[in-house]
């Protein structure tokens, strides 16, 4: 009696699902089709103890293959830059034909660079350029201020070469921290070759956070640490 009865319910049931599938569309009718057979398939799977590509979601980032934030942890911080998106690959100028320090080249190793806040003419010229949270953007006055004072003082002494030294704040892991620097450098290099400035005298390095100028955990001093710094070698 009771096999019976869930027959006839059985039946009903599908006389209504085969009433509803009237009223749809073909393409959506088979789609559905399709993706109750997927599931039905994997459950036969998962009762005989095969689980696919399973794996433990640990975030919510996951779920998004291109995003890195678990790969970096929990300190890992993104970077959003929707404003001017080519800047990340605006560094197609050509490198230095002379890598510093080569046998047989003038330019020595980046030892041999100063800090121009010890040299009494170049200490008003070469300032840090400060850069927003998580952004490799060249914004303000007084960056593009310095970045104009320097070109003009590179192109009236040919024989000055620097060395940019990118620097991010105290967050974020070092494997993210370490691109951003290079970023940053890379975008006070573009600007300055823009303004006429020899590519050939201009080199980049990235310290990410290993070399914080500020000690701190605020916002004034992360601000001063995301910087670009210079060192300068003049030959005679």
């Amino acid at each position: 009696m009771k096999i019976m009865r869930l027959t006839f319910i059985l039946n009903v049931l599908s006389v209504m699902l085969l009433l509803s599938s009237c009223s749809r569309p073909g393409d959506q009718v088979w789609d559905d089709t399709k993706s109750c057979g997927r599931h039905v398939k994997r459950g036969l799977c998962s009762l005989g103890g095969k689980q696919g590509e399973s794996r433990q979601v640990r975030c919510r980032e996951e779920f998004m293959p291109a995003n890195d934030a678990c790969r970096y942890g929990d300190d890992f911080i993104p970077l959003i830059d929707n404003e001017h998106p080519a800047d990340h690959a605006n560094f197609s100028y050509r490198q230095p034909k002379d890598a510093p320090g080569d046998p047989g080249s003038v330019i020595p190793g980046i030892e041999a660079f100063r800090d121009p806040s010890s040299m009494p003419k170049t200490a008003g010229i070469f300032k840090n350029i400060r850069f927003p949270h998580d952004s490799n953007l060249i914004k303000g006055t007084d960056n593009i201020t310095t970045l104009n004072s320097i070109a003009a003082y590179m192109k009236k002494n040919p024989n000055t070469y620097i060395f940019i030294e990118g620097h991010c704040d105290e967050r974020g892991a070092e494997a993210y921290n370490l691109p951003l620097g290079a970023r940053r450098a890379n975008a006070v290099r573009t600007s300055l070759i823009k303004e006429g400035v020899n590519p050939d005298n201009i080199f980049t390095i990235s310290y990410g956070k290993e070399r914080i100028l500020v000690a701190g955990h605020n916002e004034d001093a992360w601000a001063q640490n995301r910087r670009a710094e210079f060192k300068i070698f003049e030959s005679r």
